[in-house]
């Protein structure tokens, strides 16, 4: 099997191209990967928002991963997360030859109110155009050298933080794991949900994060009365942008996550952080 992985020079899609099982694995992107170059992968130099580069990159391969992301600014998003996936569904259409398509979304998709999430929405309806196409929803994604665990961290041991804003689980899982996810979901068509049973709020994630340091727990706001305060207080300090704190606010959790099918033993984020505070 042959596979192209789109926008592979970001963290999930450099990391799909390190571990998927293929024949032949390169990947399509703007900027090259300096680690997959070290490591031998082919890199196609591209852009996903010019259909011409895109069916041409798209022509030979089984499989298509569209791991490309744009989280703001709303035009950019636009461009990368609609009109990017639509140029891949167009492509693998016209040549008709039954392309797998799997195109990475998110959890929350349907209910986040972000440039993220809303040109994700879309951007799946475009996927679906494709018959045999697959949308893979994550909940947080971590694993060695992740953004959020490294701004979790970054949070905790250089700010003085106040009062936390309750939310949603976010259920993080690893990307070695979503790979597995979507190595085994080979024969599905339509979308998957992949999140752990790890029901970690963003708060209960900076306050482990404290404690592995040995540091106090800082009170979670659970009512109306102070949690606006404490969301803003947790925008202002400038770790997270806007957006990402209103996402990651939001529940991940679902019950019938793909995880449990697919992975015998998924990994933990309490572990994952755990090891990553220790190594400070």
């Amino acid at each position: 099997m042959k596979v192209l992985v789109i926008g592979g020079s970001g963290y999930v899609g450099r990391n799909i191209v390190k571990l998927i099982s293929a024949d032949e694995v390169k990947y399509f992107s703007r900027n090259e990967s300096t680690e997959l170059k070290e490591k031998g992968f082919q890199w196609i130099k591209g852009d996903i928002t010019d259909p011409e580069q895109v069916t041409a990159a798209v022509k030979d391969y089984d499989m298509v991963i569209d791991a490309a992301g744009v989280e703001s600014p709303a035009e950019q998003a636009f461009a990368v997360n609609v009109n990017g996936i639509k140029n891949i569904a167009a492509a693998l259409n016209k040549n008709d030859t039954n392309q797998r398509l799997v195109y990475l979304s998110s959890i929350n998709v349907h209910y986040g109110t972000t440039d993220f999430f809303r040109t994700k929405r879309t951007g799946e309806d475009n996927a679906a155009l494709v018959k045999n196409h697959l949308n893979v929803r994550p909940s947080v994604i971590f694993g060695n050298g992740d953004s959020f665990t490294e701004k979790i961290k970054k949070l905790t041991s250089e700010h003085s933080l106040g009062k936390l804003p309750s939310g949603g689980s976010l259920s993080p899982v690893h990307i070695e794991d979503v790979v597995k996810v979507i190595e085994a979901s080979k024969d599905l068509r339509g979308a998957v949900d992949i999140s752990s049973r790890d029901k970690l709020s963003l708060a209960g994630i900076i306050n482990l994060s404290l404690e592995l340091q040995n540091k106090k727990a800082k009170k979670i706001i659970e009512g109306k009365f102070g949690w606006k305060k404490a969301v803003e207080k947790l925008k202002s300090l400038s770790v997270f942008t806007p957006d990402e704190v209103e996402k990651y606010l939001l529940d991940y959790y679902r019950e019938n996550t793909y995880l449990d099918r697919f992975v015998k033993e998924p990994k933990s984020f309490r572990d994952h952080l755990k090891s990553e505070v220790s190594k400070a």
